[in-house]
């Protein structure tokens, strides 16, 4: 499956590799494996990598640390396996995608500014 070996780094030669379907463990066995590989080489990480845009102006992703917790939820950011964002007009604090859309929603209820802003720098 092209999933397991591009997002899970799985090698081509896995047994998983090529099969169609996975069993609870199987999934279980590939995120572990890849959570052990992201805690030996952190640099490595998909959450932890800067994105890095030409233009100096542009505020980049602060790295994430293995004890860095998200400011909404306060669950580590490596550790839940979520899809991370972070503060591109100011601060560049990371936070989970899912907590940023109850901020976002919330905000939205409350009527304030149409631009949702960050938690932290608000």
């Amino acid at each position: 499956c092209r999933i397991l070996l591009k997002k899970y780094r799985l090698p081509r030669d896995h047994e998983y590799a090529f099969k169609l379907g996975l069993l609870e463990r199987e999934i279980e066995d590939v995120l572990q494996r890849l959570q052990q590989e992201q805690t030996l080489n952190p640099e490595k990480t998909l959450f932890s990598q800067a994105l890095h845009e030409e233009n100096d102006r542009c505020i980049h992703q602060k790295e994430i640390g293995i004890e860095d917790v998200c400011p909404i939820c306060q669950e580590e950011l490596l550790k839940m396996m979520l899809p991370i964002t972070y503060c591109r007009y100011s601060c560049g604090n990371n936070v989970h995608i899912k907590c940023m859309k109850i901020w976002a929603d919330h905000q939205d209820e409350l009527g304030t500014d149409s631009v949702v802003k960050c938690p932290l720098c608000r």
